[in-house]
């Protein structure tokens, strides 16, 4: 295929596009900016212009499309935010179905579908739907812009299916994606209070985040697809109804407690797109 990866710059971007090509695809970049070390024709462009998306889109197959602010810390305000990412996500979309793309996936985020607010303390039950996550939780970012940013993508796509039904839409609501430099750190005992508990202690390796995008591509059939692709992070010394039952009381269940092996259930995933992700990292609590 020829798949259009935008945010190509990025951490995630640059990945993707390292294993699309790997695969075999044909892959044009677009970021703001170039970067370093991709191997695949890039473009520079910004896609707030309603009219970048077009020639970047024409004779493609698809699109990868990663190219958001990635969070309310790296906007200049979380109104930037929402209007950015708003705007971004309008223009691909739309330029992809006038053009003719039919395959569109969408980096969208677990803050889609957690109460992850502004200026209110992270306390249990943190605002989670339930457990163990999936990625059929409703959107229910609350008062975060960035989680909104996301919900109105993850619409936008759904009424696209509706109003185009030869088109295959596919939200990956990303948890926190790791590196190696998350990796190290937690090699060192934490407290409490350092684990990211108001995500569900979740989280994804770059690389599978990667792999996931590339099987949505390649895999799914027209209509809307999301998905929740994550691993539960282990607590040493825990097992997952343990930690549930510690740090998650009041959150509630999908299944009795003593029955959870997982704080993510990956059926769907597994079932759609025959992906399963690392073993889940491992942290150690700080005692003292």
């Amino acid at each position: 295929m020829k798949i259009l990866v935008t945010g190509a710059a990025g951490r995630l971007g640059s990945v993707v596009c390292r294993t699309l090509a790997q695969r075999g695809h044909q892959v044009l970049a677009t970021d703001q900016k170039y970067g370093d070390g991709l191997d695949v024709p890039q473009r520079l462009a910004d896609l707030r212009d309603p009219l970048a998306s077009y020639g970047l889109l024409e004779g493609q197959d698809a699109v990868a499309h990663l190219g958001n602010i990635p969070n309310l810390a790296a906007g200049t305000s979380p109104q930037i935010v929402l209007s950015d990412n708003t705007t971004i996500n309008v223009n691909v979309f739309r330029a992809a179905v006038d053009v003719g793309v039919r395959r569109i996936v969408f980096a969208s985020s677990i803050q889609a579908m957690i109460r992850l607010e502004e200026g209110t303390p992270f306390e249990p039950p943190y605002g989670l739907p339930y457990l163990p996550l999936d990625g059929d939780a409703p959107a229910n970012p609350g008062y975060n812009l960035y989680g909104l940013s996301k919900e109105l993508g993850e619409r936008l796509l759904r009424v696209l299916c509706e109003r185009f039904p030869e088109l295959a839409c596919t939200a990956l609501r990303f948890p926190f994606l790791a590196g190696e430099q998350y990796a190290a750190r937690i090699q060192q005992p934490l407290l409490p209070s350092s684990l990211n508990l108001q995500e569900g202690l979740t989280h994804l390796t770059f690389s599978d985040a990667a792999d996931v995008t590339a099987l949505a591509l390649e895999r799914l059939g027209p209509g809307y697809h999301q998905y929740f692709p994550a691993q539960g992070l282990s607590v040493e010394g825990y097992a997952p109804a343990q930690v549930v039952a510690t740090f998650f009381a009041g959150t509630p269940l999908r299944r009795p407690l003593a029955e959870l092996t997982s704080l993510v259930d990956l059926s769907a995933v597994e079932r759609d797109l025959g992906f399963r992700p690392s073993p889940p990292l491992t942290v150690q609590l700080y005692r003292p």
